[in-house]
């Protein structure tokens, strides 16, 4: 069972459990307590466990692991959302699952999964959440993790996310959002929590009159994932024309640098031989 494919249900545990750790480790002041990565790793483990009732085949390890992939996988939907000529302004969670994985084979290399729409914003408020409170632990972090034995790759990658990559998220998150956003503090009606899709009331005929617009493209994300992946594929071929054209001039300037060689030697080895006769016909 340690190898066990995660479910939706297990994802969403650990995300909410992600959460309250944070909230936990605040203090009065609203900054995060000091503690290394895989001290908070632990806490969000004994509040995973909670929520599965108990008993659940899943270690620190696991979650610490976990944890980067749903990062990677939110900063990737995020980017994919947010880039209006890539995406063609597709609904990502209109998309099968399976068809979700054949857009993130794009993901250079970095490990992604599917999740649903509402782990995705969770992660969104949860992030926002932690670059509000400043992470005061940061700096204790990095001196920490270099001793403890128990550091894994998972947790200098959430450093670093947290360092670096995060204060981005939150200044591009706007543009991600498929309709009109209000604060994550807001309550959200019953059809809010359906969708996901985050209305204001003051401008909610808007938000619905742009949901209209977009709702023909979402009719068949086939076609418009096919779109996306034939425009993929046209740069490829691009490139590798390109490629071929430049390594065949290549070829060509080695082919006449070598003939230019070889006339040259020719000649010095004639004029050469030429010396060597005059001189025995000297003698």
């Amino acid at each position: 069972m340690a190898g066990a494919v995660w479910t939706p249900e297990e994802l969403w545990w650990l995300v909410q459990a992600w959460r309250e750790t944070v909230q936990a480790t605040k203090s009065a002041r609203g900054k995060t307590r000091k503690m290394s990565s895989s001290q908070f790793n632990k806490l969000v483990h004994e509040r995973f466990v909670a929520f599965a009732g108990g008993s659940i085949p899943r270690s620190v390890g696991t979650i610490a692991l976990r944890k980067d992939i749903l990062q990677h996988s939110y900063a990737f939907i995020r980017s994919f959302v947010g880039n209006k000529e890539a995406s063609a302004d597709l609904d990502w969670f209109v998309l099968t699952k399976s068809e979700q994985r054949e857009l993130m084979k794009t993901a250079g290399g970095q490990p992604v999964q599917p999740i649903e729409e509402r782990v995705f914003f969770a992660l969104d408020r949860l992030l926002s959440d932690e670059i509000t409170a400043g992470n005061a632990s940061d700096d204790s972090e990095s001196g920490a993790s270099e001793s403890d034995g128990d550091s894994s790759e998972g947790d200098k990658y959430e450093r670093g996310m947290r360092q670096k990559k995060r204060p981005a998220a939150k200044k591009t998150y706007k543009r991600v959002q498929l309709s009109g956003s209000v604060p994550a503090a807001t309550p959200k009606s019953a059809l809010e929590e359906e969708t996901g899709e985050l209305l204001s009331q003051k401008d909610g005929t808007h938000a619905k009159q742009k949901r209209r617009r977009v709702t023909p493209k979402s009719s068949s994300p086939k076609a418009a994932m096919k779109d996306i992946l034939e425009r993929q594929s046209q740069v490829l071929a691009r490139f590798l024309e390109k490629r071929a054209d430049e390594r065949s001039q290549e070829h060509d300037r080695s082919r006449q640098e070598r003939e230019a060689d070889q006339k040259f030697w020719a000649t010095e080895t004639a004029k050469d031989r030429a010396l060597l006769r005059e001189l025995f016909a000297d003698k």
